[in-house]
Formats: structure tokens, C-alpha cells, sequence
């Protein structure tokens, strides 16, 4: 089985790697310490990770393509919307995983 970065790997971008194998590593343990089929706790543990992960790997690959744009493109956007933009982005991802 694969945890953080191995199993759902993105762009560094956001710098979820560590966060997702310490989430990855907390869900895995509360699942398998729960009583039943191996197998049906490591689905509850995919169904449980796979939308935050999911989550994460859509903002990487959002935050990747302002690369091309021309630099003050995010230089402005970030000048003026960088507390909006980290809110939105990062929301999501302050719920228990």
C-alpha cells in the first residue's frame, strides 16, 4: 500500500506532500483499527482519502498553469487577492481528513 506523495503524487506547489502522508498514515490508522474484513477497511480508507486527495491534486495542477502566464499576471493577482486566494485554496483542506 501507498501513503502520501507515492500514492496520490502532485506538484510541489501547494507543499502537501508530508501533510497527505501524515493524513494518509492517521486515517490508515484509525480504519484498520476498527474490527472486520481487511479488505472492506482499506475501502474505507480509500473512500475516505481519495476526495482530499483528489482536492489536492486539482489545486496543484491549477497553480501549475499560472506558469506560463506572464509574470505580472501573478505578481498583481497575488499582490491583491493573496489572502482570498489562500482561503479558497486552502479551506477546503482545514477539515479533519
Amino acid at each position: 500500500m501507498l501513503v502520501g506523495g507515492a500514492a496520490h503524487a502532485s506538484s510541489p506547489k501547494m507543499a502537501r506532500g508530508v501533510a497527505m502522508a501524515v493524513e494518509d498514515a492517521q486515517v490508515l490508522a484509525e480504519v484498520l483499527a476498527g474490527r472486520g474484513d481487511t479488505g472492506d477497511l482499506l475501502q474505507q480508507y480509500v473512500q475516505r482519502r481519495l476526495p482530499r486527495a483528489r482536492l489536492a491534486q486539482r489545486q496543484t495542477h491549477r497553480r501549475d498553469r499560472t506558469r506560463s502566464l506572464p509574470p505580472a499576471v501573478p505578481n498583481i493577482t497575488f499582490r491583491y487577492g493573496a489572502r482570498a486566494l489562500y482561503e479558497r485554496g486552502y479551506a477546503p483542506l482545514r477539515d479533519r481528513p
